[in-house]
């Protein structure tokens, strides 16, 4: 039997290889959340991607505000000594092969509003989805 898992994790489309804008998505009415990284083809250049927040608009508070980079943040596992980059950057290696299937998230919870942007590197041939968990 087979279960629907999507009742309780929904995905959002974060950022299309192709596509012009990446969409405000709103993580107030789940859990947790967490994104996919799809290569499209294989990765020649690391694909750099950052993620951006952003409060409820002071006039409605179902759009976003003014989205800011979100600072990195140390984790345990950074190693003793870590000095943390400016700003979160999630990096698809060199390498990846086409189909492949990579994670990632955030430490901490930023705003209300999430959003995937291109940087650098191979980012056209990368497919990303905000997987959002468990309605609040």
């Amino acid at each position: 039997m087979n279960l629907n898992y999507a009742a309780q994790n929904n995905g959002k489309v974060a950022f299309a290889g192709a596509a012009v804008a990446s969409p405000a998505i709103d993580i107030r009415h789940h859990i947790g959340f967490a994104f996919t990284f799809e290569a499209l083809l294989d990765i020649a250049a690391d694909a750099i991607f950052k993620v951006q927040s952003a409060p409820p608009s002071a006039g409605d508070i179902c759009l976003p505000g003014t989205f800011v980079e979100v600072p990195e943040v140390l984790v345990c596992s950074a190693g003793y000594g870590a000095v943390p980059e400016a700003d979160t950057q999630i990096t698809i290696p060199a390498g990846t092969k086409k189909g492949s299937l990579c994670t990632a998230t955030l430490p901490c919870r930023p705003d209300a509003f999430i959003k995937v942007l291109p940087v650098s590197g191979d980012t056209a041939n990368i497919n990303v989805v905000a997987t959002l968990h468990g309605p609040r």
